[in-house]
C-alpha cells in the first residue's frame, strides 16, 4: 500500500455485514476504538477488495522496526474475533482464514 513503511494482508471468508467493519475491526485493535483522541499511535489505512470467496484486508501501516510484529499480531488477533458491533448496533462477522 503506497504511503505506508509495511504491509499486512489477511484473508477473510463469510462476510456477513459491511466490508467496512474489517476496517474498524483494525482501527480498535490498533488505536482501542475507530472514534479516538488524537493521532493514531500506528498511523495506518485499512482497504477491503473481494477475491472469489474471500475479503482481502491489507492493512498499510507506519511504525518503528521494533513494533512491526506487535502490530501485526494485534491486527490478526483482532480480526480473529469475527465480530464487531458497528456504531449503529449492527453486529457484521466473518471467519479468519488462514
Amino acid at each position: 500500500m503506497a504511503g505506508f513503511a509495511h504491509e499486512q494482508v489477511c484473508r477473510v471468508r463469510e462476510l456477513v455485514g459491511e466490508p467496512a467493519a474489517l476496517g474498524g475491526a483494525v482501527t480498535v485493535a490498533l488505536c482501542g476504538h475507530w472514534e479516538h483522541d488524537g493521532d493514531c499511535r500506528w498511523p495506518h489505512h485499512t482497504a477491503v477488495t473481494v477475491e472469489g470467496v474471500d475479503h482481502v484486508v491489507t492493512v498499510g501501516f507506519d511504525a518503528p522496526d521494533a513494533d512491526v510484529d506487535e502490530v501485526r499480531r494485534q491486527v490478526r488477533q483482532r480480526l480473529s474475533t469475527g465480530r464487531l458491533r458497528g456504531p449503529d448496533g449492527t453486529v457484521s462477522t466473518w471467519v479468519l482464514h488462514g
